[in-house]
């Protein structure tokens, strides 16, 4: 693993450094693929590909209402589990994977020795209580989650946090490799641990990457 400690999250050099890369929010595409088929009609194998074949251009990026309240607390939130965890959990740009050139993430939060980790959400008034109402990690994220994982191979807990203000109280749920968490969709959800998420992410990039580099080769033959 390598981390671009210095590259700061949001600035030209970081959507650089994440061009042609799975991040944590597209690594759904690899953890919920059980087959681990690529084709050419597969959404995330075009994006990458895409991204690959043609040098970066920067373009005015969009952010929602939603996305400007999510980067206004997430300092608040990164302070408060901090205290909760008892240990500093600091911003870095981009954690780069040396097993796959596929593979990258920018961290939320993340300690010195790599060992732990932070996940911060902060959602609206209906989703942050849903999440208080279940008590779970919504199913979305999870593969956010399992990416942490995937890319750092020091990691030892990662932390999700559910942070809002203005409700009576937030959510933090800890993970480690041994934790069970539901995968796939609402309707055909199953059950494996981290570590068992972890090898089949690592299994499906290195097909991706594979096709990837092939379907290179016919395009620029």
């Amino acid at each position: 693993m390598i981390d671009y400690k210095d590259i700061e999250q949001g600035t030209i050099e970081w959507h650089e450094l994440r061009w042609g890369k799975i991040g944590g929010t597209a690594s759904g595409g690899l953890l919920n693929n059980k087959k681990g088929v690529y084709d050419s009609n597969n959404t995330i194998l075009n994006d990458i590909l895409s991204q690959r074949l043609e040098d970066f251009e920067p373009s005015e990026s969009f952010e929602n209402e939603a996305m400007q309240r999510g980067h206004e607390l997430e300092p608040f939130a990164r302070t408060y589990i901090s205290d909760y965890v008892g240990v500093d959990f600091i911003e870095t740009g981009w954690l780069q994977s040396e097993e796959n050139e596929l593979l990258g993430l920018s961290p939320d939060g993340i300690t010195d020795d790599y060992k732990k980790a932070c996940e911060i959400k902060c959602l609206g008034r209906k989703a942050h209580l849903e999440v208080l109402l279940s008590q779970a990690i919504p199913l979305k994220y999870i593969p956010q989650c399992v990416h942490y994982f995937t890319i750092n191979e020091k990691l030892e807990q990662l932390y999700f946090l559910a942070f809002r203000p203005e409700a009576p109280k937030h959510y933090i749920k800890e993970l480690d490799l041994d934790s069970v968490v539901n995968i796939g969709t609402s309707s055909t959800k199953y059950e494996l641990s981290i570590r068992e998420c972890v090898e089949m992410v690592k299994e499906n990039a290195n097909k991706m990457l594979k096709q990837i580099i092939e379907e290179e080769t016919k395009i620029n033959f």
